[in-house]
């Protein structure tokens, strides 16, 4: 059988078909004659294609992107408007109509438009730079993949043949998957001869490290160093003390010298990984492990510190791998379990971290991270009493407090009215929670004249909070590198008449320096929600909504000063504005939390799942994800209570504005317990969105229905999980009030105490006023309420002069010189 071949004509197309591919020859002529830089030609051959066909989208796409880069943004916007009203679902579009309102200046409707997008489904790194931009409308932002959210806005060369969702179409996520880095093969050693030091000299050095005479020590380091340059066991000396005595930025260059002359140098390899973990250089504390490991792969202490390195790298699954492996190796190392039960804290899995720091504890007792890591972990359980819970920080104090530090003589001048000297004491004056509630009031505290301000601060990363911070600070004093000796010798030549410690039982904390009580009065703050369990401190200050003098003095060794507010709330500069309530057009109420993921459990799920199930159509919003892996967690979990998954949305952690804006998406936050939101239930009441929370007895427990009954939003208090539940639904139920309030809720907040930093730094002057003068007094301290007096008025600000600033620490350090 032949092949037939058909030699008819062609049919001919019809007037519609005819004229679709004349404007697709158009469209075509229009991209080449933009891709030669010819502009005007291709306005020109976009506009006539909308003259002929004016619902035509990507012809109008085109266009506008045209008008955006020729300076006419605001002519681009009813181009790209046509083109969404076609096709709804196009993210490329939507992220060029966003960036065309920015453009303009019109962000109020910028911010209508990225919740319009998220509700088509469009996401991704594009749509979160445009709304980082948004945020922050007067700033130009730093190249980053999320500040440049419009790179990729490009001509459409044809039309697209469907409206398929392309909700990452504009948005090029970067390579998430990053090449692993292969260690490094040992380097041979090298056979030149070269002078070393006789051993009686190392031996020296050792001997005064085990004596712990550390500054001896790095003094005796330092000349073996000189003399013999190309010894690789002087620097290996020279490393290791410096180690010891805390001198962290020093290591590095002497270990890395080390190594230089010796690769197969295990310790100094160790240190170097240690110490640029502790310094913020993880991705190159991670390549130095994993060198180590080349050398010694059956090594312990390698094993933990790429473990707890990798866990601050967020690579959770490795992290966990490493540090059981080293556990595994080494299971009499207290060192070992301290940081897999750290870990496991980190990620919420709190009976494996209780386990794993319990078992620390029993082979170093007196391993003050360790301990201090345990009570955190028992803040976050729901079945300890508050008597056992308040028993386990008392064995903190019984092991550390150092007896009759409180009876030495002070050399601090007994004068009830003089100006005083209150040194703060924190890792976390940098992008901390702790600095956000810290910095309004300090600036405030800042301008009392009764007050000098020395700063002390025991981390050593440098951020923009950090700057703004140092700005608060008559001294500044980075003491990260200080050992605990040193510290508290720095402090006690200050002169400092209070300390205050702003960390408590937390990272970078210093509390077991503070055990010496270099000042004559020391109190904790805001940093740790409980008791530090130590004599050492006189005073915890909070607030009679957090914890009431009658209900919570059995629960601190200090005695409560109470200010009207335990801290301020900063609104983020340049916040999203709230939005209108998201089910009255949704048609379902969307409930949502944004707390640490290491706050939510079984228990806690359960709970939620038993609204969830009570409101069949309502969905929920959980934030600050972290990895795959957690979400993969907490689906199981949501699964295990039987909630259908596609009710849940997830989002990653991301940036402050990104955050923010998520709240435009929840109706009614759901809190966690038996530790509660602080921070996250600020920040929805800033967009509007109120938190159902359930208080407890503890201080960890009473934060959220702190902040609300400063507002007065006393019906989302529950007493009991029955309540939570009740509340949950019934305060759903009338979605006008619930509206109203949304609308209504920043001028609610703008009306209570912690929105004015200046009535909390107010308080807090009074409290530390009349902790000074009961020691004057030689009084014992005792709980008391600092009120303001109703005349009360704040300092004025200081006159804005370009040396302010080196003045007033210059004159602060001139009264301390003077006052010693």
């Amino acid at each position: 059988m032949s092949i037939q071949f058909d030699f008819s004509a062609p049919q001919p197309l019809s007037p519609e078909q005819q004229r679709a591919q004349d404007i697709a020859l158009v469209m075509q002529s229009a991209i080449e004659q933009y891709h030669k830089g010819e502009i005007d030609d291709a306005r020109a051959l976009f506009e006539a294609i909308i003259e002929a066909v004016p619902q035509h989208p990507d012809a109008n796409y085109n266009l506008g992107v045209i008008k955006v880069q020729t300076d006419l943004p605001a002519e681009a916007v009813p181009h790209f408007e046509v083109a969404l009203g076609i096709r709804p679902q196009n993210g490329q579009y939507w992220v060029a109509y966003i960036n065309a309102l920015f453009q303009s200046d019109q962000v109020a409707a910028g911010w209508l438009a990225v919740e319009m997008a998220q509700q088509q489904g469009v996401n991704g790194p594009a749509l979160n730079g445009l709304i980082t931009q948004l945020a922050y409308p007067d700033r130009k932002l730093e190249t980053t993949p999320n500040a440049s959210p419009t790179d990729n806005i490009k001509l459409i060369v044809s039309e697209t043949s469907d409206d398929t969702p392309q909700p990452e179409a504009a948005a090029q996520p970067a390579d998430q998957q990053q090449q692993q880095q292969q260690p490094a093969a040992p380097v041979p050693l090298k056979t030149t001869k070269h002078r070393q030091a006789d051993k009686g000299e190392l031996h020296k050095h050792n001997m005064l490290v085990h004596k712990g005479q550390l500054a001896e020590s790095v003094a005796v380091a330092r000349k073996l160093v000189a003399r013999y340059p190309k010894d690789s066991e002087c620097w290996r000396a020279l490393s290791i003390s410096l180690h010891k005595n805390s001198q962290f930025r020093e290591v590095i260059p002497a270990a890395r010298k080390a190594i230089e002359l010796d690769p197969n140098d295990v310790i100094c390899r160790l240190l170097l990984s240690d110490t640029l973990r502790h310094t913020g250089a993880l991705a190159e504390a991670e390549t130095q492990a994993r060198e180590l490991l080349a050398i010694v792969p059956e090594h312990a202490e390698a094993h933990r510190i790429l473990g707890v390195t990798l866990i601050a790298l967020g690579k959770r699954a490795e992290a966990i791998a490493s540090c059981q492996r080293a556990a595994d190796l080494a299971p009499r190392s207290a060192a070992v379990h301290s940081s897999l039960g750290t870990l496991y804290l980190g990620i919420g899995a709190m009976d494996l971290a209780e386990k794993a720091l319990r078992l620390s504890l029993e082979l170093e007792p007196t391993n003050s991270n360790a301990r201090s890591n345990l009570l955190f972990c028992l803040t976050h359980n729901s079945t300890i009493d508050k008597a056992a819970l308040f028993k386990e920080h008392c064995v903190f104090g019984e092991i550390h407090d150092v007896p009759a530090a409180g009876s030495r003589r002070y050399p601090n001048k007994r004068n009830p009215d003089r100006k005083l000297r209150i040194g703060f004491v924190s890792g976390d004056f940098c992008n901390h929670a702790v600095a956000y509630y810290f910095l309004p009031i300090v600036q405030h505290l800042y301008r009392d004249p009764s007050l000098t301000l020395h700063f002390y601060y025991t981390f050593g990363l440098q951020d923009h909070m950090t700057a703004q911070l140092r700005e608060c600070a008559h001294v500044w004093n980075a003491v990260a590198d200080m050992s605990d000796a040193a510290l508290v010798k720095k402090i006690r030549d200050d002169n400092i008449d209070i300390v205050v410690d702003l960390s408590g039982h937390t990272a970078h904390t210093r509390i077991v320096a503070l055990a010496q009580k270099p000042a004559p009065v020391q109190a904790s703050w805001i940093g740790y929600p409980g008791t530090t369990g130590m004599a050492a401190f006189d005073y915890y200050i909070a607030d009679r909504f957090v914890a009431p003098i009658d209900e919570f003095t059995e629960q601190f060794t200090e005695k409560l000063a109470l200010l009207p507010s335990s801290t301020a709330y900063m609104p983020p500069p340049n916040c999203p504005p709230v939005n209108g309530l998201p089910a009255l057009h949704k048609g379902y109420i969307t409930y949502g939390s944004f707390n640490r993921l290491n706050k939510l459990s079984t228990e806690v799920i359960a709970l939620w799942s038993t609204i969830l199930r009570a409101q069949p159509t309502s969905r929920m919003v959980i934030g600050a994800i972290g990895s795959k892996l957690d979400e993969e967690t907490y689906l199981e979990w949501f699964r295990n209570e039987g909630i259908d998954t596609s009710r849940l949305t997830f989002c990653p952690r991301t940036t402050l504005p990104v955050y923010m804006q998520q709240h435009h998406h929840v109706d009614l936050c759901l809190d966690t317990f038996p530790y509660v939101g602080s921070t996250t239930t600020l920040n929805a009441l800033w967009m509007g969105v109120p938190t159902v929370t359930m208080p407890g007895t503890s201080m960890p427990s009473r934060c959220g229905a702190g902040w609300l009954e400063q507002v007065g939003l006393h019906d989302f208090v529950a007493r009991d999980k029955d309540e939570f539940v009740k509340k949950s639904i019934e305060l759903t139920r009338d979605l006008d009030a619930l509206s109203a309030l949304r609308i209504g809720m920043r001028e609610r907040c703008l009306g209570s105490v912690p929105f004015h930093p200046e009535k909390v730094a107010g308080g807090l002057s009074i409290a530390l006023r009349t902790m000074w003068q009961r020691w004057c007094a030689d009084e014992t301290p005792t709980p008391f309420e600092a009120t303001l007096p109703a005349d009360w008025c704040p300092p004025p600000a200081p006159e804005a002069k370009p040396a302010a600033k080196a003045t007033a620490e210059a004159e602060a350090r001139a009264e301390v010189k003077t006052a010693a």
